[in-house]
């Protein structure tokens, strides 16, 4: 079963909401319910969650356009119970493009805030409906909530506790005075540090959510710390000196039995398909045995699709090829020379030499 259900694309941009979200409204139709309130109540309350989630998906949006015009492009955005995410293909290096993507989501809240503001106050002026469960007339009632729920989303959102849209601005400016290394380092200290406040004090007040949100980011920030620290440490070196030149590849004419007997002699677990010697895509064995399972032991591989993993040159610098490999889809990267396939990139050997230059104090390979 996937994990995120698609609800709709936009700017060829997929927009998903995961499983989990399904536990929020359980939770919210529970606490309405045992409140000793009705049915109308349950409603307001999923459709206030509904317009809240709208907003999250605006500032989303907002990162996702933005980021779009610097060259960079948003793989999909996916709703959790704690909130959005953009799954952007990689974050700029240069900081005043990280500052703009980043800044552009809480601009959106702080957008529709005024906008919202406007409206009430050509609505009823300076009169405002503090519960949206009361009633009221319905433009109006909109109207404080929008406004009340993107000040918190604006304001949320800058606290500096990276990775959350505020820490990633500490960050991008203190790139700018500093190494993306170092930068990055000081503020996933502080992000661990909110993140602690975060789950402390959801503890001790009964805020679940607020616990979780502090999970989220103290893992997110100790993992993109080391993901940039590795990144670094891996700058400068070509993609030529840590590929491997003896890997598992046969010809797009092959069929998923011959592929399987390979399999089953030992070796990968992802194929290179090859049409005449030249680079097609790859399959994992999950696809072979797919195949297998339909009754397609005598299909050709190319009959299965091999997927077209973006080639990398020899002289790549292989730390954008380890981001790459870590914020992608990919196990495997293959390696082309001109349109020869000189070998394959993949996360395992990479991590394996990464412990070698560890041990060895960067010397090694």
């Amino acid at each position: 079963m996937a994990s995120a259900l698609r609800l709709f694309s936009f700017r060829d941009i997929q927009v998903r909401v995961h499983w989990t979200f399904l536990l929020l409204i359980g939770w919210i139709v529970f606490s309405v319910l045992s409140g000793g309130q009705g049915f109308r109540e349950v409603l307001v309350g999923i459709v206030l969650v509904l317009v809240v989630f709208t907003c999250v998906v605006l500032h989303e949006f907002g990162h996702a356009l933005t980021a779009r015009h610097f060259g960079v492009n948003t793989r999909n955005i996916t709703l959790y119970p704690i909130g959005g995410v953009a799954s952007l293909e990689r974050m700029p290096e240069e900081p005043k493009q990280e500052f703009l993507i980043t800044l552009a989501g809480p601009l959106v809240n702080l957008a529709i805030v005024l906008l919202a503001g406007t409206v009430h106050l050509l609505l009823a002026g300076l009169r405002f409906v503090e519960d949206p469960f009361e009633g009221g007339p319905m433009l109006l009632t909109l109207s404080s909530f929008l406004i009340v729920v993107n000040a918190m989303l604006f304001l949320f959102n800058l606290i500096p506790a990276f990775p959350m849209d505020g820490g990633r601005i500490l960050r991008s400016l203190l790139a700018m005075a500093m190494p993306r290394t170092r930068a990055t380092r000081i503020a996933a200290n502080i992000g661990r540090l909110f993140a602690l406040g975060f789950m402390a004090y959801g503890l001790f007040n009964g805020q679940p959510f607020l616990v979780l949100i502090g999970v989220f980011v103290l893992l997110a920030a100790s993992g993109e710390a080391r993901l940039v620290s590795t990144q670094a440490a891996l700058h400068g070196i070509p993609a030529s000196r840590v590929m491997r030149t003896l890997f598992w590849r046969m010809d797009a004419g092959a069929t998923v039995q011959q592929a399987v007997d390979e399999l089953l002699a030992g070796g990968d677990k992802d194929l290179i398909v090859q049409d005449r010697g030249a680079y097609l895509g790859v399959l994992h064995e999950s696809d072979l045995m797919k195949a297998l399972q339909e009754g397609r032991a005598q299909a050709r591989l190319s009959d299965l699709r091999p997927k077209a993993a973006p080639p990398v040159k020899p002289d790549a610098d292989i730390g954008q090829v380890y981001l790459q490999l870590m914020q992608g889809k990919w196990n495997i990267l293959p390696v082309l020379d001109g349109e020869r396939l000189a070998g394959i990139v993949e996360l395992e050997n990479l991590s394996e030499f990464i412990q070698v230059r560890e041990a060895t104090g960067g010397a090694g390979s």
